[in-house]
């Protein structure tokens, strides 16, 4: 039996969890290591020092575990330590808040989650959704999602998941890549269109503001296109109303260095 190992950078508590598990379950078997606590924007941190525990979680429906760690942290355990075999497939997501775009997948720990799934030799996929402000900012501060527009959002962006991951599970990646990144434009039908298209090279400003005598993260979301980037990008995309799918590979992070610079 096909068997999937889930994460996120969300938590235990993501309200994404049950449907995704549910989706997928009809695909194979869903183990699933999530961390304990928020940790997003942990980009692909790994506990160094320090001692992780793991717990198991039965009231996630699947064979689950929550971790005092990242999503790093949950994949590299969920492949090594907490079951009896390794996955097939690992899976993060899905996230709430969409990873389009350079700035944001670098920095993303739904990402992070898959790219250790890849480093540690298996085939991974990444899957977030734009949500709009009225509803993010429950979630971000109340940790509430909730109304019927939250929930055409997590019925329909895990169905697609489900769905995506199916047909990558019978393609396998794309030659060259190590991951596969998607991202929703929010509430998605059968019939919104999956787009494969590269990142959006782009970059952002201050990510802090001063309380008191102290920094704290407020990212305002916007970000400045960097001239000769790639169109159209994930971004875009996302912004049109379709899905994107981008092939993800590390070594599309090295450039050509002309003569002249070796010395």
């Amino acid at each position: 039996m096909l068997t999937f190992l889930l994460t996120n950078d969300d938590g235990a508590d993501s309200p994404f969890l049950p449907p995704v598990i549910a989706c997928l379950s009809a695909l194979g078997r869903v183990r699933v290591v999530v961390p304990d606590a928020e940790q997003s924007w942990k980009a692909k941190a790994m506990t160094r020092y320090g001692r992780l525990t793991a717990q198991r979680r039965p009231e996630l429906g699947a064979e689950a575990f929550s971790v005092s760690g990242t999503p790093s942290d949950c994949v590299n355990l969920g492949v090594f330590q907490l079951f009896d075999g390794p996955p097939d497939w690992v899976l993060s997501g899905v996230n709430l808040g969409f990873n389009a775009g350079a700035s944001f997948v670098i920095n993303s720990g739904t990402v992070g989650g898959a790219l250790e799934g890849a480093l540690c030799g298996l085939p991974a996929a990444a899957f977030s959704t734009y949500v709009p402000p009225r509803l993010f900012q429950p979630w971000a501060t109340e940790r509430r999602f909730e109304g019927p527009e939250a929930e055409a959002i997590l019925a329909s962006t895990s169905a697609r998941t489900a769905e995506l991951a199916g047909r990558l599970v019978r393609r396998g990646l794309p030659a060259g890549a190590m991951l596969v990144n998607v991202n929703f434009p929010g509430a998605v039908t059968p019939q919104t269109p999956v787009r494969w298209v590269p990142l959006q090279d782009n970059r952002y400003g201050s990510l802090f503001v001063r309380e008191g005598d102290a920094f704290v993260h407020r990212f305002n979301g916007q970000v400045r296109t960097v001239p000769g980037s790639a169109s159209p990008s994930d971004r875009e995309v996302v912004q049109a109303g379709e899905i994107s799918a981008t092939a993800l590979s590390l070594a599309g992070l090295t450039v050509h260095v002309p003569e002249g610079y070796d010395g």
